[in-house]
């Protein structure tokens, strides 16, 4: 069973905001706030001088950002301060919008809310997690497939092309986004998923990527 008390108080009362595809805001433009996504999907980048990570990316219902609400209840700092975090909407987007205070003074009246964070925090901690699970390949193609496997997991939804039934994985997504995940380059990840289509694993489409089977795009890197 999914809590929900949490993503409750957010609809009745956060007020909703709009964002622009590929829109891109510091950190401490959502300082003091917190979001659920009504529509569409984000991405969170860490940056540094050097390289542009993908941390994380927010789907429809997520809430985030979390780090505030740790470091206010708990005096956990989760940010690096060497580094700039962003986040970047990957379609047009659709947000409650909702003071953190607001947030904290619910948790402290109702202790039950914690089980709502607790929950958020295993979601992100199952994400990351997976990502270093793909970083963990040494071969790029098998990093590749591990990751757009997760990712089908977590955002997937049954899709019919060419009369054939397949996973279509709802965050639009090209090859730069995945390079951005697993710290490969850009020319990697394009050559990689050209030949998972020749190999007809997996089909994509308006930025888009539908998987034929699962199980075949996991004996990739099985």
């Amino acid at each position: 069973m999914v809590p929900n008390k949490l993503s409750n108080i957010m609809r009745s009362l956060g007020k909703i905001e709009f964002y622009k595809k590929d829109e891109i805001y510091h950190s401490q433009h959502f300082a003091n706030r917190m979001f659920m996504l009504k529509k569409g999907f984000v991405k969170r980048y860490q940056v540094t001088n050097e390289e542009k990570v993908i941390e994380l990316i927010y789907g429809p219902g997520y809430i985030f950002p979390l780090s505030q609400l740790y470091k206010e209840l708990f005096g956990i700092n989760q940010n690096e301060e060497n580094f700039i975090y962003v986040y970047q909407a990957m379609t047009d987007i659709e947000a409650y919008s909702l003071d953190d205070k607001i947030i904290m003074e619910k948790i402290e009246k109702n202790p039950l809310l914690y089980i709502d964070l607790y929950y958020e925090s295993g979601l992100r901690i199952k994400s990351n997690i997976e990502r270093l699970a793909s970083n963990s390949y040494r071969d790029d193609y098998k990093k590749v497939a591990h990751q757009l496997f997760c990712l089908a997991r977590e955002f997937g939804k049954k899709a019919v092309v060419n009369k054939k039934e397949h996973i279509k994985i709802n965050v639009p997504l090209n090859a730069k986004d995945i390079a951005e995940q697993l710290n490969i380059s850009e020319e990697i990840a394009a050559s990689v998923i050209d030949n998972l289509n020749k190999r007809k694993l997996i089909k994509t489409y308006k930025n888009f990527i539908y998987i034929s089977s699962l199980n075949l795009l996991k004996d990739v890197y099985i």
